[in-house]
C-alpha cells in the first residue's frame, strides 16, 4: 500500500522556465519577479503618451487658431476659434486611418472652423460650431 495517497499538489512559480509548475503542497515559491511586473508597468507608462496626445480645450478657456494635423484630435469643451482640421487619408497594411478631428462636448463652442479632405468634426448634443469655413 503506499504510503502518500492523499498527497495535495500546488502551483508553485518557476523563474526559470517563465511557467507555473506542480510541486509538493510542502514546496515554496517566491511569486514572479519584480522583472516581470517593472516590465508591465513600464510598458503600460510607456503607452500613455499615445493616448495624451488630445488637446483639450478646458470649459471656460479660449483657443485661437491652430491646426490639426494626421491623427491630432481636439475636444473642445470651452471655445476653440479659427481652427482648421487638415488629414489625409493613409492605407496601409493595417487599413488604419490616419486621420484627426475635433470633438465638439456638450457646452464647448468651435467658430470659423475649417475642414479640409477627410478631416473630421463631431458635435455632440449641446455644442456648437459657428461658422464652418469650407468642407472639401
Amino acid at each position: 500500500m503506499k504510503r502518500h495517497l492523499n498527497t495535495s499538489y500546488r502551483l508553485v512559480w518557476n523563474h526559470i522556465t517563465g511557467t507555473l509548475v506542480v510541486a509538493s503542497e510542502l514546496a515554496r515559491s517566491r511569486g514572479k519577479r519584480a522583472g516581470v511586473a517593472v516590465a508591465l508597468s513600464l510598458a503600460a507608462v510607456t503607452s500613455v503618451p499615445a493616448l495624451a496626445a488630445d488637446k483639450v480645450v478646458q470649459a471656460g478657456e479660449t483657443v485661437n487658431d491652430g491646426t490639426l494635423t494626421n491623427h491630432d484630435n481636439q475636444i473642445v469643451f470651452g471655445t476653440a476659434n479659427g481652427m482648421t482640421i487638415s488629414t489625409g487619408l493613409e492605407l496601409g497594411p493595417d487599413s488604419e486611418e490616419n486621420t484627426g478631428g475635433q470633438w465638439i462636448q456638450n457646452g464647448g463652442i468651435a467658430g470659423n472652423t475649417t475642414v479640409t479632405t477627410n478631416g473630421r468634426q463631431v458635435v455632440l448634443e449641446g455644442g456648437a460650431p459657428i461658422k464652418l469655413s469650407s468642407m472639401l
